[in-house]
């Protein structure tokens, strides 16, 4: 294999950069192989005239693989390069060659179809892999002797911690080649360090594994030895070692042309593969990209190159085996679905060089109520980009013990992230990560936790092409610092899906049972404000009855299923969520706060969606207080009563309307209870002062006055609202926007004088 060879496949790889480290990497692998070969050379006397049960206790266990004298006979007999003869595809027809690929055979490899070209001698085959990419980090004669250079580290980015494990093993005698073959500045040997794979340390050892790591590179920099570093961050040196870097190398990714080259150097006596057929069988980078060593080296395992690249793609295959939903499969989810799609044609953009990863949004945070598809969206998002996922909570940490234990999960979780990068890495329950500034029984241990989460957060924006998505029910509740921009650049609502949203649900569901006989519309109406999980779980429930049947779907197989998720209302008390959704829709149109997002009623109740705050002002928050109460207002001016829908639960009306009370009051002092702030979170109401406990009364009781009388004053308005919930069961924001235009000669005069109908429409 010469010059030309070299040339050859210089031109067709992107693995080695140049011709000199192509070159490195087929003299190394010589080289360790010559090696090992002499070793059984030198042992071939004392083992031959045995028989292999004899050998088995005399050999090395390291260098030996049964049967000895098979091993004896052909490989201690080769040449260290591998290359026997011409390959006898020389010999064959195009449709004998064609023969052999049908059956796993690679003629080009090997030079009599009778004979193994595989090597049972070591290094093993990842071994040799590891090699080969290891040389292909050195571009250069230059890059090469910085290794061997004294008073500084040379850095290798190896973010596989499997593959750093198979390193320990090859490195040093790689390292040692070099050194003796390769015109050095200085003959002291190189101090190798590797950072330990953190899925093979206890937990008690994984917190000290960085400092241990620091710790021998100080003490082999102190001997003045030169030193390599192989880790899989740069973080995970010193500031003061970093300040001693003479270069940064960075591993290459598994691809296809780094397994055809190791096929070259372990499965070919001639030096040549049906490189074309390899490349039509084996997957593509991204998914070769996610592949460990250790599912590498069972591939490789198979006894004929075309057979490897069949093995790989079966285990890519199994890997990637599930249902997939991508992100034009999401509905529903409104205004959810475009900072996505930039994010996805920004990521497409940096892999193919046409933008710079620090010009990237690379991180967003999704929040909503349970059930809205926030877990769906990063699994949409990872499929729509063709990337792994990974994923973690904080249910998924704490389950393996204690605070460190946990914390090492953790560190775990995102270490996998970075390995596969491109990559997303979902972070979900992040809320239960807490807030550090909580005044909690175990605030110590939950500061050390959000600490840890941050810190592994930093590291994340590091990493390029790594993704970081969170989920929420309460974004509320998450650590501000978790959540500022750096960290989490965007903030995505994931709302209810609307009734269109709900169809696109159970549609996508159904999947092939769909048929032009059901009425999906039907069903997404009587399940207007379910999360699309339930809407999931309808057709779950669907299609098992149409199976204890023995038919088809049918119409009667998901009205019964829908029966049993979201039972019909009745016309009264279907009128009186209606009267009440109304109430609070009215009072929001005819105020100052912006035009709602939607409103809905449900067989479990209904609900106005509002619009977000920037921010509150004394104004607004009496609007919100008018709009909380409007609700059960409505009910007693039209139905003569009120019923309990305004106090059921801390969610409800009422709770809601006590807590923005308390706020006006404590809080934003919009009351007379002075500036002291006091968190509204801690505070039992029946210990209050009871002048603070009149003044948050005194609020709730002016609010439900006012709302009273402006209710009056529209009262066929709220009546033919409500009629149109009964009949519509949902309006949109558009009918509402459309709505507060007809009601702008009814809208109040703000404080400036301006018609609040004019806020609205410009909100």
């Amino acid at each position: 294999m010469g010059a030309n060879y070299m040339s050859e496949f210089l031109q067709k790889s992107s693995l080695f950069p140049t011709a000199f480290s192509a070159d490195l990497a087929r003299t190394t692998v010589a080289a360790l192989r010559e090696s090992a070969l002499a070793e059984w050379r030198s042992n071939a006397e004392r083992f031959y005239d045995y028989d292999d049960r004899d050998a088995d206790g005399e050999a090395s266990i390291d260098l030996l693989k049964p049967p000895v004298r098979r091993v004896f006979e052909h490989d201690v007999r080769r040449r260290p390069d591998g290359n026997e003869g011409p390959p006898v595809a020389k010999t064959m027809t195009l449709s004998e060659i064609e023969q052999c690929f049908a059956d796993g055979d690679d003629p080009f490899a090997c030079t009599d179809l009778e004979i193994s070209p595989l090597w049972q001698i070591q290094p093993r085959p990842v071994a040799v892999l590891a090699i080969i990419l290891m040389c292909a980090t050195i571009k250069d004669q230059h890059a090469l002797e910085q290794v061997f250079r004294p008073g500084g580290l040379t850095l290798m980015l190896c973010p596989s911690g499997q593959m750093r494990s198979h390193l320990e093993n090859v490195a040093p005698e790689v390292l040692a080649y070099w050194q003796e073959n390769q015109p050095c500045p200085t003959g002291q040997n190189v101090a190798c360090h590797i950072y330990a794979n953190i899925s093979d340390l206890a937990a008690s050892e994984q917190k000290r594994s960085i400092p241990k790591f620091r710790q021998a590179i100080d003490k082999s920099l102190t001997r003045r030895a030169p030193v390599l570093a192989v880790c899989g961050a740069k973080r995970q040196l010193s500031a003061e070692q970093e300040s001693l870097l003479y270069q940064s190398l960075r591993w290459p990714s598994l691809s296809a042309n780094a397994v055809i080259e190791a096929l070259r150097l372990t499965h070919s006596n001639t030096g040549q593969l049906a490189e074309d057929e390899l490349l039509k069988r084996l997957p593509d980078s991204d998914a070769l990209r996610r592949l460990e060593p250790l599912q590498v080296a069972a591939a490789f395992e198979e006894t004929t190159t075309l057979r490897v690249a069949d093995r790989i793609s079966q285990i890519v295959a199994v890997q990637n085996s599930g249902p997939h939903i991508s992100l034009s499969d999401v509905e529903g989810l409104g205004g959810a679905m475009p900072p996505l799609k930039r994010m996805l044609e920004d990521l497409n953009a940096w892999r193919e060089g046409r933008a710079a990863w620090s010009d990237l949004t690379r991180s967003a945070i999704f929040y909503g109520p349970p059930g809205t598809g926030k877990t769906m969206l990063a699994n949409a998002f990872a499929a729509s980009a063709g990337i792994p996922l990974i994923t973690t909570s904080y249910s998924d940490c704490q389950k393996h013990g204690h605070q460190g234990d946990m914390l090492a999960a953790l560190a775990t979780a995102f270490e996998r992230a970075a390995q596969q990068a491109p990559a997303v890495l979902f972070i979900d329950e992040i809320d239960s990560f807490s807030d550090r500034s909580s005044r909690r029984l175990n605030d110590g241990y939950l500061r050390g936790v959000v600490n840890g989460l941050l810190e592994q957060i930093n590291h994340a924006t590091e990493v390029e092409g790594l993704i970081l998505l969170g989920a929420t029910n309460h974004l509320q509740d998450v650590d501000p610092a978790v959540l500022r921009s750096g960290r989490f650049d965007l903030k995505v609502e994931i709302p209810l899906p609307d009734r269109s949203g709900l169809e696109a649900i159970l549609a996508r569901k159904l999947g092939s049972a769909n048929n032009a006989a059901l009425n999906l519309s039907a069903i997404a109406e009587r399940i207007l404000g379910e999360p699309g999980a339930t809407a999931e779980a309808l057709v779950r429930d669907a299609l098992s009855r149409a199976r204890m049947d023995h038919l088809p779907l049918a119409q009667r197989h998901l009205n019964a299923a829908t029966d049993q998720i979201a039972p019909a209302l009745d016309t009264a008390l279907l009128h009186r969520v209606a009267i009440h959704e109304a109430g609070h829709l009215l009072s929001a149109l005819l105020s100052s706060l912006p035009t709602p997002l939607g409103v809905w009623v449900t067989a479990r109740g209904g609900r106005v969606e509002p619009a977000p705050l920037a921010t509150m002002t004394s104004r607004l928050a009496k609007a919100k207080l008018r709009m909380c109460l409007a609700g059960r207002e409505a009910e007693r001016l039209v139905l003569g009563e009120v019923s309990n829908g305004a106090g059921v639960g801390p969610a409800s009306d009422l709770a809601q309307a006590t807590g923005l009370a308390a706020q006006m009051e404590l809080n934003w002092s919009f009351g007379e209870s002075g500036l002291v702030w006091q968190d509204v979170s801690q505070l039992d109401f029946r210990k209050l002062p009871g002048k603070t406990q009149q003044r948050i009364e005194g609020h709730l009781q002016e609010a439900e006055t006012a709302v009273r009388a402006l209710l009056s004053e529209n009262i066929d308005i709220l009546k033919n609202i409500a009629t149109e919930l009964v009949q519509k069961k949902e309006l949109t924001r558009i009918d509402l926007l459309n709505l507060s235009k007809n009601l702008s000669f009814n809208a109040p005069i703000d404080d400036n004088g301006m018609p609040s109908e004019f806020l609205i429409a410009s909100s």
